[in-house]
């Protein structure tokens, strides 16, 4: 069973210059949460000849960030979100520097919440897409909508459960079409199913595919 710096030092062994990018050793950490080194090490593997940072860094585009917005609203003030957890901003239950959000927050204005919900998009979520998807990034096969409609996927149901989910499984296996129905089953919050979940997931969906 590998150590995550054997990890780290066999990735590295694989890349062509050595080294990793920053954004890829925060996307390698956030996987390690949900991951063995040892599992994550066959996942990665399977993105032929390791050359992770060759594949284009995708980040979340202005259409992608509306998307979000239309779904998650703005709200200055700490609220308690469908499964209590407190939330402010655009759905945002951190900050950036890692901080939970508390009910005893002070609001927070509009543009702070858009500039807080595009940095945590494309830092804890934009970056595990773009490892979990490096090989079909690199090959051209994800377009910027599919890549919008799985960071706001992955923005409201978490990183582990996007990582462990049959929409990047079956991407990987070059099923779009499936990856697309794949994402309408996340329509649930505790074990219910929410319209306003639904009408999201389509969106998505139709944005994935357009």
């Amino acid at each position: 069973m590998k150590t995550e710096k054997e990890l780290f030092d066999f990735i590295r062994s694989n890349q062509k210059d050595g080294k990793l990018s920053q954004a890829e050793v925060n996307a390698t950490n956030k996987l390690l949460q949900f991951m063995t080194p040892d599992e994550l090490l066959n996942y990665l593997a399977d993105l032929n000849d390791w050359q992770i940072n060759d594949a284009q860094e995708m980040k979340l585009s202005k259409d992608g960030a509306g998307l979000i917005k239309q779904f998650e609203e703005f709200r200055s003030k700490p609220y308690l979100d469908a499964v209590r957890v407190p939330t402010i901003g655009y759905g945002s239950t951190y900050y950036p520097d890692g901080r939970k959000v508390s009910l005893k927050d002070a609001p927070i204005t509009e543009q702070k919440a858009s500039e807080m919900m595009e940095f945590i998009a494309n830092k804890d979520f934009g970056s595990v897409i773009n490892v979990l998807l490096a090989k079909q990034i690199k090959e051209g096969k994800i377009t910027q909508n599919m890549f919008d409609a799985l960071v706001s996927l992955a923005y409201n149901i978490g990183a582990q459960a996007i990582t462990k989910s049959s929409v990047i499984r079956l991407l990987r296996a070059g099923d779009k079409v499936g990856a697309a129905k794949a994402i309408t089953m996340w329509n649930r919050a505790g074990g219910k199913i929410l319209t306003g979940l639904s009408k999201r997931r389509e969106k998505e969906k139709a944005l994935f595919l357009a």
